[in-house]
Formats: structure tokens, C-alpha cells, sequence
């Protein structure tokens, strides 16, 4: 991680701007791109920004980094899960895209992600790069058999505050390895920046996921209760794709602690239940304020050693 933020750094460096080729400007989104002059057939270093408007970079971060989410602004995006979790902030993860093409196997990437938040919480960067951890996937499997290991060298979402809006920052550097047209490795180089422009637009249309009130103030320790996982569901309502607009979040008791979580209550839940379960439910409580689209949960000695999970629903 220190790597790849050492490496973002360095393409981010105001001093070498002149080093990015501009690549236009498509739907309000300003493109850039460095080709490796080693290999022509290798997709370019990509650089996406954007603004985002009436928007905090943490709110906008509850719009990237949930699979549920990017389902919604990433057309190559297909699944993916955490594998280990080391702090609130940071994670190992296994993804898998899509193919890009009928001939072209599908690529899949296992790596570790941090988010970094500045103390005063009106700058965010997520960090992500490839790990080798193949022991997580089986070779025989399903997961891997049709499937291309990518080199993700760096992967930085950059969020900045800027007066009531959020200036928006990509940069991917990417190895999809194996043998690829170079029509495809053009359509990624593409579409990948893009990706600023279609964050921008879920946010407009359906709002941000919740998150840890704190962290708008670059608070990053201000609970002992231990976050475990989080996953967002979003179906037609019905029984068969689990619910509609559905937020769960699982924590590990540590003892007596109160907790903040912030919420869309104009587009995501305009009107919002809160549930608690599991097995410190009853040592639990979580009061919705709708008005202020604040949760606060507090948590009893008696939940230490237990876990628990809020679930979000309309």
C-alpha cells in the first residue's frame, strides 16, 4: 500500500502534469492518459476528474467503494467480497470483471484497499493494489477456471473538498495480462476514467449508502466497537432479490460504546427503518433521527464478545 501511494503520488504531482496526454472531455469529465512506451499493447495509465456538486468526500466515498453500489456506475464490474479485514479502513478483497469481449476471458483481481482520511475529513484517498494471495481462491473453482489474474499496480480515488462541492479524481494504472485485441485494450483505457462521471451521476440519482458520522471531521477513532463488513442490497422490493434499498452492517462488541451513522434521508431514505440483530441485539439500541439523517446507536457493557448488525430498509 505504501507502494502504490508512493506511486499515485507521483503521477498526482502538480510538478510532472505535463507528462499526461489530454484525452478530452466527455459528459463533464476531464480524460487523461501516459501510454507505456515499452509496450504499445498495454493499456495506458488513466486519469478521470470530476466535480461532484452538493456533495462531502465522505459521502461521495458511499457511493464507490460498496459492491451494491458500483453494480450502479462500473459497466464491468461483476462481484466482489472481502477476505480480511484489518482496521476500519482497511481491507484485503477479491473482484472479478466482466469480459470485455465474447473471445476475451474474464479478469479477476485480489488486493488490499486503505482509505485515508485527512484530519479535518475534507480529503479522502482510497488506495488499492494487487496482493499475491492466491490461497483465497480456488484454482479449480468456479471463481478462477474462466478467469485471467490482472496486475493492479495502483487504483486511487482522490476526493477533495472544495466549498460545497467534491472534486473527483481517478487514477488507474492496470495490467490485464494475458493476450487481448487492441480494441479492448482501447474500450478499457476509455471506460475506465469514465467511471468519475458515473459516480457523479448514481450520487445525483440515488444518494449515498450510510457511513461513520466521524469520519466528516477526520475522526477515524472515535469508537472501540470493531467494524466487521458491510453490504448493500438493492432490489424491486420482492422476496426473490432480497428486499429493495437494503443496508447491513456487522460490528464485534468491545463494550460499552455509542456510535453515529449518517444517512441519505432525501434520496436514499427519505423515510428509514433501522433493525438490530444478532446476538447483542439486546444490548443494543439505534434511535433514527429522520430530520438530521443521523443514527445513533448505543451499545451496553453487557454486548463485550458479541456481535451485531444494523440492517437499513425503507
Amino acid at each position: 500500500l505504501q507502494k502504490a501511494q508512493a506511486q499515485f503520488e507521483e503521477h498526482n504531482d502538480p510538478a510532472k502534469e505535463s507528462e499526461w496526454e489530454d484525452a478530452g472531455e466527455r459528459e463533464d469529465v476531464k480524460l487523461f492518459k501516459k501510454t507505456n512506451p515499452e509496450n504499445a499493447y498495454d493499456v495506458p495509465i488513466v486519469k478521470g476528474v470530476t466535480l461532484v456538486e452538493n456533495a462531502t468526500p465522505s459521502q461521495v466515498l458511499a457511493v464507490i467503494q460498496q459492491p451494491g453500489m458500483r453494480k450502479k456506475w462500473d459497466p464491468r464490474f461483476d462481484a466482489a467480497t472481502q477476505l480480511e479485514r484489518y482496521d476500519a479502513q482497511t481491507y484485503l478483497f477479491y473482484t472479478y470483471l466482466k469480459s470485455p469481449s465474447y473471445f476475451v476471458w474474464a479478469r479477476d483481481i485480489v488486493g488490499v484497499q486503505r482509505n485515508k482520511v485527512s484530519d479535518s475529513g475534507d480529503r479522502i484517498t482510497v488506495i488499492q493494489t494487487s496482493v499475491a494471495a492466491d490461497q483465497y481462491v480456488d484454482e479449480a473453482g468456479s471463481y478462477s477456471k474462466s478467469r485471467t489474474r490482472a496486475t493492479l499496480e495502483v487504483s486511487a480515488w482522490d476526493l477533495v473538498q472544495q466549498g460545497s462541492n467534491t472534486k473527483l479524481e481517478y487514477v488507474v494504472k492496470i495490467h490485464l495480462n494475458g493476450s487481448l485485441p487492441t480494441s479492448v485494450v482501447s474500450m478499457v483505457a476509455t471506460e475506465t476514467p469514465m467511471c468519475v462521471g458515473r459516480v457523479r451521476d448514481v450520487y445525483y440519482t440515488n444518494g449515498h449508502l450510510p457511513y461513520d458520522a466521524a469520519q466528516d471531521k477526520g475522526d477515524k477513532s472515535s469508537t472501540n466497537t470493531i467494524l466487521v463488513y458491510s453490504e448493500y442490497e438493492d432490489g424491486d422490493g420482492t422476496e426473490a432479490t432480497s428486499g429493495e434499498k437494503r443496508w447491513t452492517i456487522w460490528y464485534h462488541a468491545t463494550g460499552e460504546d455509542s456510535l453515529k451513522l449518517k444517512f441519505d434521508n432525501q434520496r436514499l431514505y427519505p423515510s428509514l427503518n433501522v433493525a438490530v440483530e444478532g446476538d447483542a441485539a439486546s444490548d443494543v439500541t439505534a434511535d433514527v433521527d429522520q430530520e438530521a439523517g443521523i443514527v445513533s446507536v448505543k451499545v451496553a457493557e453487557a454486548a463485550k464478545g458479541k456481535g451485531f448488525s444494523l440492517v437499513f430498509t425503507p
